[in-house]
């Protein structure tokens, strides 16, 4: 019942949430480690004795005494009562020294292997976060801001792994270092070992008291502080002209000054928290020894006191930089909980979500051998969250093989959601989707690239026209050939010849060098990058001049009988040839049929269809 309670407690904890991130195997690495760091802490102790002992070799030898009973138990166990004095101090110096360096490589190998393997590991659940926030339906992905999932998936990592584990792991040396010398100095003199740790415990837990929670705090406040002025950077970078047009730029740069500035005054603070500690345990190191020697050698006999404040400096210049580290690192872990609570909160949040197979980087699939490019919705009803009434009500439609289906309808009629439960992004509250027979995300997975879609707008990375059609898949697959294949059938293969370097032209940050209708069909020559047998436009044409868009609609009409086009279109003119025409308003499906049975049953869509002359 106490261990169950005892452990319900230590995973509720923050190091106990980090820990879980980690797999059972590596939790047991990172624990034989510390076990390891803890067995080392008994070698300061020998160390510190035997200083102690060449203090007190040291004041007998001066004063020409016998050394005491303890240190002639000592030297006649370690085989040295037959050497003179000096051959016994310095043998017992020399193994002293080797002893104490010996034991601080011995913890600084160990210390830099655990971190390096945490480093790893974070790399690792980075990519796992990853994963597991890409499975996920796209509400759930947009519940959080793209620059505070980057913050998780990046900068909380590293706090989890190495602000917080890793300090753990650090610490657990000097812990076990201030136990053994607790021990040590107890058995040496109880009163000084006593007045010694009530000391610098005093010390340590007075510094923990004023900082502890201050460094949390900040660390909350540096990842907050992070993550919003991000989000203003690439809030007007991203409206640049709207920007400009609407003279905000200045207010911007206010903004985003005043966030970096409390941004760099808490990574500040943070910063130098650590040197109080560092000074004030410098200064009672200092003032423990004036006490100790002033106490020793007027209670105490010159040889006693000789040797007692031997051991008390040789374990001060340990006990005192242990208990600064320990220190330090219980403010790292502070800080470092406060950074990675994003992480943390995520992490957890993605456990029910399954990693997805990787799909073979072996070969590009082109033929999707197996693939039927029918669709059938059945009664699909969707309501986003917060809304009460649904943006697609009870959708049933039947695509067949190789058809060209046109979606139209007023603004905000669900033609998008529509698209969006087909091509399973969104999952339908009511009702089911198959796309081969199968659910639109097990097909997609069985038959990669078999599918493409082409959104209104469309995402441009930063690279080379090769880099943006071949998005996602590995540079040995964008061949020349198939590059310039698929920009031929989008209508951008006379632009880009004439570019200076051709297809390995840069197209600038966020296609910035290039015009909103070459953005539309870069978008159509990636999605027919793969040589789809179902390709899904989402007023994919609507940026492009009435001649491009034809010449582009005939390259599309071409797929037809190889390739189900499904389209949202507004230009009622791309539409006119379609198989069959679904016309939407406020979630349903109106009408069925062609064109000419569309308008026929729709006196809003007929009236449309007549100013523009069709």
């Amino acid at each position: 019942m106490v261990k169950r309670a005892f452990n319900a407690k230590y995973r509720n904890t923050i190091i106990g949430r980090a820990a879980r991130l980690l797999s059972k195997s590596d939790r047991r690495k990172v624990f034989i480690v510390i076990l390891i760091q803890i067995f080392l802490g008994a070698l300061d102790l020998l160390g510190v004795a035997l200083i102690g002992i060449v203090g007190a070799l040291a004041v007998s030898g001066v004063q020409s005494r016998v050394p005491g009973d303890r240190v002639s138990s000592v030297l006649d166990f370690v085989g040295l009562s037959s050497f003179d004095f000096q051959t016994q101090t310095a043998l017992l110096g020399l193994a002293a020294g080797v002893i104490l360096v010996g034991r601080t490589v011995l913890s600084v190998f160990f210390t830099r292997k655990a971190l390096f393997f945490l480093g790893r590991r974070g790399a690792a659940i980075s990519a796992d976060l990853t994963s597991r926030v890409l499975s996920q339906s796209l509400l759930a992905v947009q519940a959080r801001t793209s620059q505070e999932t980057l913050y998780a998936l990046t900068s909380g990592v590293g706090s989890i792994t190495l602000g917080l584990l890793g300090t753990v792991v650090t610490m657990a040396s000097d812990a076990s270092l201030l136990v053994v010398m607790a021990i040590g100095l107890v058995v040496v003199d109880p009163t000084v070992a006593l007045s010694s740790f009530i000391f610098f415990a005093l010390i340590g837990f007075l510094l923990q008291r004023l900082l502890s929670g201050k460094a949390q705090r900040l660390g909350m406040e540096q990842s907050e502080l992070s993550i919003t002025s991000n989000e203003k950077i690439v809030e007007v970078l991203s409206s640049y002209r709207e920007s400009l047009v609407r003279n905000r730029r200045a207010y911007y740069a206010k903004e985003i000054g005043e966030l970096r500035y409390k941004l760099a005054h808490a990574q500040a603070e943070i910063a130098f928290m650590p040197n109080v500690s560092k000074y004030v345990l410098e200064t009672s190191v200092v003032l423990g020894a004036l006490l100790l020697s002033a106490a020793q050698f007027l209670l105490q006999d010159a040889g006693h006191a000789v040797g007692t404040l031997a051991i008390f400096l040789a374990a001060g210049t340990r006990i005192a930089p242990a208990i600064l580290r320990v220190q330090q690192g219980m403010l790292v872990i502070r800080s470092s909980a406060g950074a990675s609570k994003v992480t943390l909160d995520l992490a957890e949040s993605l456990q029910h979500i399954a990693v997805p197979k990787l799909a073979k980087e072996d070969s590009l699939e082109t033929e999707h051998r197996g693939f039927n490019a029918t669709i059938t919705l059945s009664d699909a009803t969707f309501t986003y969250p917060g809304k009460a009434e649904p943006a697609v009500r009870d959708v049933s439609l039947e695509i067949t093989n190789g058809a060209f289906v046109a979606f139209v309808g007023p603004s905000g009629a669900g033609k998008t959601t529509i698209v969006d439960i087909l091509l399973g992004i969104l999952p339908p509250a009511k009702g089911s989707v198959t796309i081969s027979g199968l659910p639109p995300m097990e097909a997609i997975t069985t038959w990669p690239g078999a599918v493409a879609y082409v959104p209104q707008d469309v995402a441009i990375a930063s690279g080379t026209f090769r880099e943006n059609i071949a998005l996602g898949f590995p540079p040995a697959f964008a061949t020349d050939e198939s590059i310039w294949e698929t920009l031929r059938v989008a209508h951008l293969d006379d632009f880009v010849r004439e570019l200076e370097k051709g297809i390995d032209t840069e197209v600038g940050e966020r296609g910035a060098r290039v015009s909103g209708g070459q953005r539309q069909r870069l978008g159509i020559a990636r999605a027919l990058f793969t040589k789809p047998k179902l390709l899904v436009l989402d007023e994919a044409t609507s940026a492009l001049d009435a001649e491009t868009e034809a010449n582009v609609a005939a390259a599309i009409q071409s797929l037809r009988g190889s390739t189900t086009v499904v389209m949202i279109a507004h230009r009622l003119a791309t539409v006119r040839s379609a198989d069959l025409v679904v016309y939407l308003d406020q979630g349903r499906a109106l009408a069925m049929g062609t064109f000419e049975e569309v308008r026929a049953q729709v006196p809003d869509f007929d009236h449309q269809a007549n100013l523009l002359g069709l």
